[in-house]
């Protein structure tokens, strides 16, 4: 890949939303205990009010108007038990949804409308047990002790686009108002009692309005994420950038929205038993429970629905927000809400030199009985993902990414925040590292800290944060290649994983994977201690992109990942030359005594022969005791992990 592609992918994060996060506390039985009186609502005519004001001045000057592009890659995660795999989790304590969960002895598969429940037996031997149909399409699982929660999209709630934006072109830049976010669109929370998995039982089937934006289990309680756009009539989005059509444009899309009820503007929900019977409807959250951040700066509606999986059959809360959210971390004591904004789009003062992007974070507290908003914060830049932010000992660390590599303005940094009253104050800061270059993959721990950036090569950052008021860089070391994941193995280890890289004429060419381990015990000098690199160009993974396609077994440091490999099959006539697909499927390897990437095999998961039209949408592996699983919708294959590519047995998922 050439700068000008690199410059697609900064681009892009040039294009994050406009909007604030709005937290919302439950219709069926939330509860705004705890909750600031400064930023609820007295009525429902003050709610309305809030709401038709905040759409009403949404629209943005011509003048940030910009190219749109693709999105950044994402970054990663950790688990292992001795005896069987779990899902790659950020933080230890905080579950997070994936397409595929086990308990050791069975594993429940999420299939495109069902979830297959699959025993596996010893020596690799499988029986599908059970199903459980679900009345839409599924987007992933959850598993705790004797309950499985099937997150879904319902078959009439994959939305459509907003009806009021018309005037879509190549030139629309992502913030303000958020038309790329579906109206109408609903999201399913299945709550199966599966004590007897070969008959499991329907406890909860609820639907709520919104846009599935993440979810976390942690305490025994489950937060489901929404962000909600009403479909509202079709009102102005530009303006000249004169005060004067500013205020016109304002005036004539409150007129239009004054025509509108309440109803039209906020979410509902409805609840139904195992036969499919609705048994009730009504607003997915109460007027006093709707939050609204000191800063006004938008009108979506962010959701968090939870559900507690001591009483499933209970009634669950909802807390809301009336802002944007475009990502989410959580510890085990508190939830953040993050969203980037470009600066000064409605006068917004920040204490930054960085005049083009800020992020606003919402932090909630999750050790209450029920979700309180606690404080708010911003930090200059713009983050990469949820691994940008880390919270260790009360205080939250956050990495961003200020300016661009196309014209040499690119910084990265690092923010320290702590809560103070209703405020995140910044306590400690490190501005300024690898300029010219943007972040690609950060992850803290603890009181220490790991960022990746890159432009030409791959700078591996170790952070001290031991002080949060005086963090400090404590080491770098550069390598080859990039890396868009970060792991730890045990204290002194990190594995990344990334891809190899070929620099010729001031041009960057991807080339394949790159597998990568470094030694941190000496954390002033980290040292690169092996590399396995894997196919040629256009080889890609999910990893990349998303953590939960990783799985690692700490008990004998055994790792799988998804690989759709590309090979040459003769020596190619340039750098940018792609391979031919000669593999999709599993990889698995383990980490020796000796700390070497050991290949312990593959599994296929396509035909033998190679075909760019057909591949799964995604693959897992799982271990349990001596076997390992490559899983996909469609098919499980089971093997020995010392002779992987013996298969023991193979089922088939589709209907």
């Amino acid at each position: 890949m050439n700068r000008c592609s690199n410059l697609i992918g900064l681009m892009m994060s040039f294009i994050l939303a406009l909007t604030i996060s709005a937290s919302i506390s439950g219709c069926a039985g939330g509860s705004d205990v705890g909750n600031p009186e400064s930023i609820t609502f007295a009525s429902d005519d003050a709610l309305m009010a809030y709401l038709v004001d905040q759409y009403a001045q949404s629209a943005l000057p011509d003048t940030v108007r910009i190219e749109k592009t693709d999105n950044d890659l994402a970054a990663p995660g950790d688990s292992g038990e001795a005896g069987y795999s779990q899902t790659n989790i950020q933080e230890a304590g905080v579950d997070e949804s994936d397409k595929v969960k086990t308990d050791g002895r069975y594993i429940y598969v999420a299939g495109d409308t069902d979830v297959k429940i699959i025993e596996a037996a010893s020596e690799g031997a499988m029986k599908k047990v059970s199903q459980i149909d679900v009345n839409g399409f599924v987007d992933s699982l959850y598993l705790h002790n004797d309950t499985l929660v099937i997150l879904y999209t319902p078959k009439n709630g994959t939305g459509s686009t907003w009806t009021g934006e018309k005037d879509i072109t190549p030139l629309d830049i992502d913030i303000g108002m958020p038309y790329w976010i579906p109206v109408n669109a609903k999201i399913g929370i299945l709550i199966a009692d599966i004590s007897d998995p070969e008959n499991p039982a329907t406890i909860k089937n609820i639907q709520t309005d919104g846009f599935l934006v993440s979810s976390r289990l942690t305490g025994g309680r489950l937060h489901v994420i929404s962000q909600y756009f009403p479909d509202i009539p079709p009102i102005e989005r530009w303006y000249d950038g004169s005060d004067a059509d500013r205020s016109d444009t304002y005036d004539t899309n409150k007129q239009k929205l004054d025509a509108l009820s309440l109803e039209d503007f906020i979410p509902s929900y409805q609840a139904y038993d195992s036969t499919g019977f609705m048994t009730e409807t009504g607003r997915l959250v109460a007027t006093e429970n709707f939050l609204r951040p000191d800063d006004p700066n938008g009108g979506t509606i962010v959701s968090i629905t939870t559900v507690d999986l001591a009483n499933p059959a209970g009634d669950f809360e909802s807390l809301g927000f009336i802002a944007d959210a475009h990502h989410v971390y959580a510890s085990t004591e508190n939830l953040y809400l993050v969203s980037t904004e470009y600066n000064n789009i409605f006068s917004i003062e920040v204490e930054t030199s960085f005049p083009d992007q800020q992020t606003r974070i919402y932090k909630f507290d999750l050790s209450a009985p029920t979700v309180e908003y606690s404080a708010a914060g911003q930090v200059p830049g713009r983050i990469l993902n949820q691994f940008s932010l880390g919270e260790y000992a009360g205080i939250l660390r956050i990495a961003t990414t200020t300016g661009y590599v196309w014209d040499g303005s690119s910084k990265n940094h690092v923010f320290c925040l702590e809560g103070n009253d209703e405020r995140l104050d910044i306590i400690g800061r490190l501005e300024g590292l690898a300029p010219g270059e943007r972040l690609y993959a950060a992850r803290f721990i603890k009181d220490k800290g790991y960022l990746v950036t890159f432009v030409e090569i791959d700078p591996l950052f170790t952070l001290d944060l031991s002080d949060p008021r005086n963090p400090s860089v404590a080491g770098e070391l550069k390598v080859p290649g990039y890396s868009a994941y970060i792991h730890p193995i045990g204290e002194n280890y990190l594995l990344t994983i990334g891809k190899d890289v070929t620099v010729e004429n001031n041009s960057v060419w991807y080339q394949g994977l790159q597998m990568s381990l470094f030694d941190i015990s000496n954390f002033a000098n980290p040292e690169l201690i092996a590399v396995e690199k894997i196919g040629d160009r256009g080889t890609e993974s999910e990893v990349l992109f998303n953590h939960k396609a990783l799985t690692f077994r700490s008990a004998d440091n055994m790792l799988a990942f998804p690989v759709n490999l590309y090979e040459h099959l003769a020596p190619p006539s340039a750098l940018w030359e792609y391979g031919t697909q000669t593999f999709n499927g599993l990889y698995v390897y383990q980490i020796t005594d000796e700390n070497l990437f050991e290949y312990a095999g593959r599994i296929r998961m396509t035909p033998e022969q190679g075909d760019l039209y057909f591949y799964p949408d995604w693959i897992r592996g799982i271990f349990i005791n001596d076997s390992i699983y490559a899983v996909n919708a469609d098919t499980i294959t089971a093997a020995d992990v010392q002779l992987i590519e013996e298969i023991l047995d193979r089922i088939d998922l589709k209907p």
